[in-house]
């Protein structure tokens, strides 16, 4: 699959480009998508995931996009309007466990950092990270090969610097509900794929869907941060819900402490003799 074409209204042009290449690499492990299928992306951002899933299947999709933070919210809805012909419905919350509000810490000139884990008070930890992650891609030529000829040492060194602006951090207060009270609310009956990338949150995601709603989920991905300390868990709630569950973990995710869970329903088997079957 091509990158997404729709030139996307962005908030930092360098986002969306970076958020373009990682698209492929949720669809991968046995995830797909098939025309008419209903799409939950959790942690939508200004909406790439949404774009590459709508042009994916030509339009005939139902996207359910999540962004809390006002900003990048502002900018997904614009998108909405311009973009996804009525198909994507843009909520102005994020998930958890229950209905609460909580403080966000929005970075304007890295928005895809911000998050309800990062504050003033693990920024640097967080700026460390995020540098080692971005200097193992760079010398496995993820952004071309002229960076890659950069010795590691000067290339920690400019990362950092370059990830200064994550100190400048806004506080916005915004609505979390569970993913439950929504797909009632929707009246949502089935997900074929649902995307979370929520910074640091996926298991507050994972528990706010209620038992009786397990089933409708066939497929989903998720980002895992902190994976030496959840990757386990997020794979067995998973599993304890039917899924079939894939990992993978990249040498740049591995600086960085993150990995990706695929997870998807097998299919159920027919019966011998059961009616309905084609032979091949």
């Amino acid at each position: 699959m091509t990158m997404t074409a729709i030139e996307l209204h962005t908030i930092n042009r360098w986002e969306a480009t970076f958020l373009r290449h990682e698209v492929n690499s949720y669809f991968t492990h046995g995830i797909e998508c098939t025309p008419g299928a209903t799409v939950l992306d959790i942690g939508a951002n200004i909406g790439v995931f949404s774009a590459a899933v709508y042009e994916r299947l030509d339009g005939d999709v139902r996207i359910y996009a999540f962004e809390p933070m006002p900003p990048l919210h502002t900018t997904l809805e614009r998108n909405a309007r311009e973009f996804f012909n009525g198909r994507l419905t843009a909520l102005p919350y994020g998930l958890a466990s229950r209905e609460d509000e909580l403080d966000f810490s929005y970075i304007p000139a890295a928005t895809i950092f911000s998050s309800s884990s990062r504050d003033q008070g693990n920024i640097e930890d967080e700026r460390r990270r995020v540098t080692a992650s971005i200097v193992e891609m760079i010398r496995q030529g993820g952004l071309g090969p002229i960076l890659r000829r950069v010795p590691a040492p000067a290339l920690t060194l400019l990362i950092s610097r370059k990830l200064r602006v994550l100190r400048r951090l806004e506080t916005h207060r915004v609505k979390v509900r569970p993913l439950s009270s929504v797909l009632d609310e929707q009246g949502i009956d089935h997900i074929d794929l649902l995307k979370i990338d929520v910074e640091g949150a996926e298991l507050d995601v994972l528990r706010g869907i209620q038992e009786r709603h397990w089933p409708l989920v066939r497929q989903t991905v998720i980002e895992v941060e902190h994976w030496q300390h959840n990757r386990d868990t997020v794979c067995k709630i998973l599993r304890t819900h039917g899924l079939a569950v894939s990992t993978e973990q990249d040498s740049a995710q591995r600086a960085g402490d993150i990995g990706m869970v695929f997870a998807v329903r097998p299919e159920p088997r027919t019966a011998p003799g059961a009616q309905g079957g084609i032979n091949s």
